[in-house]
């Protein structure tokens, strides 16, 4: 009599073969979705973006639910958040009954404005070249064919599979956070479909991130008349800015870079507004909350000679650390990767990503189960489309795996 694994093995055997026949069709539909733009900041194009991935996921025959979310709340040169709106939260359920579940996630936003050039995708041999093809439509490409073979091949007996696929992360998921954050606990593990790193290495360590904004206010005055009245908010800022510098310190893992910086108008006037925004990233919590209090400190330090100082923003993303209990979940997909044929490595970054937020509210992931490739927010964006079937078979096999523990323990 064929043992359990033997069966699993061969349905995973046939899944291989069905899903590398599948490459042509799901570069196809990539080309698709990557020709919709679908910039952060355009509730329009997401919402288009949205109605062709709820058409195509619809053909896998799945439970869908679509989730409307809050404005986005963002930092700008002022005190006030800006508030924008955003696309649905877009929700497949299988098996939703299921004591066991995992969660497939990905985002469906991308950082490029509608009319940027390239606007459409370019085959290069055995590189798709366009916005979004990597980071981070080619995951949902993988997710979407990994999705219709564990059903084809009846992979995911006995557990429960959910996709979610938010519109907001680029932008730091301030509309969705709420939303998946409460989702979270249904399920045992997810799998976030970031692109690996370029050299297809997937990512163990992350680092936190933070956006912020400080924002004075002087006097305003005329130039020539009377500027001694006046309180120059440019100048006072720029006394500001080598002080928010001095807190970049690689050594201990703390990386602050000065991205932005708005203010004056006329020339003939003493300008009374300016801000500078930017970007922090930590390795660990204690540095997230030293350097949160030191930017705070500073505010309130510069709050002097009739100026006035607001600091707006906070770290949107947690660091991520693999812990005994992550390093699990990384074997976990080893071994399936083994079924593609392949060795995976792993590496550190800088980048940050939702499954650092997942980690921190308790659901362990591993985060970079896309597509690879390079290029990232950049004109030459790419994925690679060899690596298309592998990271689906990977994901495939995995969710048989944890099908296949689940029936060991009902056994048992």
């Amino acid at each position: 009599m064929e043992s359990s694994s033997a069966k699993l093995t061969e349905r995973i055997n046939a899944a291989a073969q069905w899903i590398g026949g599948r490459t042509e069709s799901s570069v196809a539909e990539l080309v698709r979705w990557c020709d919709q733009n679908s910039w952060s900041m355009d509730s329009t194009s997401l919402r288009s973006m949205a109605a062709m991935l709820i058409e195509d996921f619809g053909r896998v025959g799945v439970q869908f639910d679509s989730v409307e979310l809050p404005e986005l709340k963002l930092i700008g040169d002022s005190e006030e958040l800006l508030r924008k709106p955003t696309g649905p939260l877009l929700v497949w359920h299988h098996n939703v009954s299921s004591k066991r579940r995992i969660l497939m996630m990905i985002h469906y936003d991308t950082v490029y404005p509608p009319g940027i050039e390239p606007n459409r995708c370019v085959r290069m041999g055995n590189r798709l070249v366009g916005p979004g093809t990597a980071d981070a439509k080619g995951g949902i490409a993988v997710i979407k064919l990994a999705m219709e073979a564990v059903l084809k091949f009846g992979l995911a007996d006995g557990v429960g599979v959910s996709i979610l696929l938010n519109p907001d992360e680029e932008i730091g998921t301030t509309a969705s956070s709420e939303a998946i954050h409460a989702m979270v606990g249904q399920f045992d593990q997810a799998l976030v479909f970031e692109p690996t790193l370029p050299d297809r290495s997937l990512v163990a360590n992350r680092k936190g991130s933070g956006n912020f904004v400080f924002v004075v206010r002087g006097r305003s005055a005329h130039a020539g008349r009377n500027p001694q009245d006046g309180r120059n908010a440019i100048v006072h800022l720029a006394k500001l800015v080598p002080e928010i510098t001095s807190l970049h310190d690689p050594d201990v893992g703390v990386l602050v870079n000065v991205g932005r910086i708005t203010g004056g108008g006329p020339l003939n006037r003493v300008p009374d507004h300016a801000a500078v925004q930017l970007n922090v990233r930590v390795t660990d919590a204690d540095a997230m909350v030293r350097v949160q209090q030191s930017l705070t400190d500073l505010a309130q330090q510069f709050c002097q000679d009739d100026f006035r100082v607001a600091l707006q923003g906070e770290f949107h993303s947690p660091p991520k650390r693999v812990d005994a209990v992550g390093r699990e979940m990384q074997q976990a997909v080893e071994q399936a990767a083994k079924f593609a044929g392949r060795s995976v490595r792993w590496s550190d970054t800088g980048g940050a990503c939702d499954g650092s937020k997942l980690a921190a509210w308790g659901l362990k992931n591993v985060d970079t189960m896309g597509v690879s490739g390079d290029g990232l927010h950049s004109p030459t964006e790419f994925c690679e489309v060899d690596s298309i079937a592998p990271a689906a078979l990977t994901v495939a096999a995995l969710i048989a795996s944890f099908a296949g523990q689940e029936h060991a323990s009902q056994e048992t």
